[in-house]
């Protein structure tokens, strides 16, 4: 299964207020391009105040080709393990500028978030180890159909689910480790049964592997 390493990372904590709405839909805070250490992706509340903490990941997908049928991204927990609640979700973003070539910045706190897709399913556990994110099939086209892949890991309860929840919820991420998207191609190569045998339950022809073979008898 062949991996990309993250190409550009961010944080943004973002303003505290007495309104979730207000908070969660903020361009405002405290934007870090290339954090390090051991920090919190949180939606924190107490005494009637909000705020929100996001973590953007870019991947820079220009060299995949073919037809993408899995993937999944990698993360490393931080060092201290936080209790329920801290279910979390990766959205789709466009953060960095769409691109990469950007530094974060806090204009990309909410603006850049596209609620309406989702990369990922519900993470609903997290570790001082490694967390994976299964990805969705929208996840899977845009990997697949662009050069840029720009995900948001957001709470999901309060966050994605746009709901004030009584309690705080908290992960941490060891951004010292690379985060990595792990993906999986379809095979290519000839794609028609060979003497009543089907393509998928071939793997050479003759000592040829099949994603070498175009053509068998001149039939594509």
């Amino acid at each position: 299964m062949p991996t990309i390493n993250a190409n550009r990372v961010g944080r943004i904590v973002g303003i505290t207020n007495s309104s979730f709405s207000t908070a969660r839909t903020s361009d405002s805070g405290t934007a870090t391009d290339g954090p390090t250490g051991s920090l919190s992706v949180q939606f924190f509340v107490g005494r009637g105040a909000h705020r929100f903490t996001r973590a953007f990941i870019h991947f820079d997908t220009s060299s995949i080709t073919g037809t993408v049928t899995a993937a999944h991204i990698d993360i490393q927990g931080g060092s201290t393990i936080q209790g329920d609640p801290n279910d979390t979700i990766l959205i789709k973003s466009t953060a960095f500028g769409g691109d990469g070539g950007t530094a974060i910045s806090t204009s990309d706190m909410f603006s850049s978030l596209d609620y309406s897709t989702a990369y990922s399913t519900e993470l609903t556990t997290w570790s001082t180890s490694n967390n994976e994110y299964t990805l969705t099939s929208a996840a899977l086209s845009d990997i697949q159909n662009n050069n840029d892949f720009t995900v948001a890991v957001i709470m999901h309860d309060s966050d994605f689910q746009n709901t004030a929840t009584a309690a705080t919820e908290d992960i941490q991420i060891d951004f010292n480790t690379t985060i990595t998207l792990d993906y999986t191609l379809a095979p290519s190569g000839y794609s028609h049964k060979v003497s009543g045998v089907a393509s998928g339950s071939i793997a050479k022809v003759n000592t040829v592997a099949t994603a070498s073979i175009g053509k068998i008898n001149t039939v594509d």
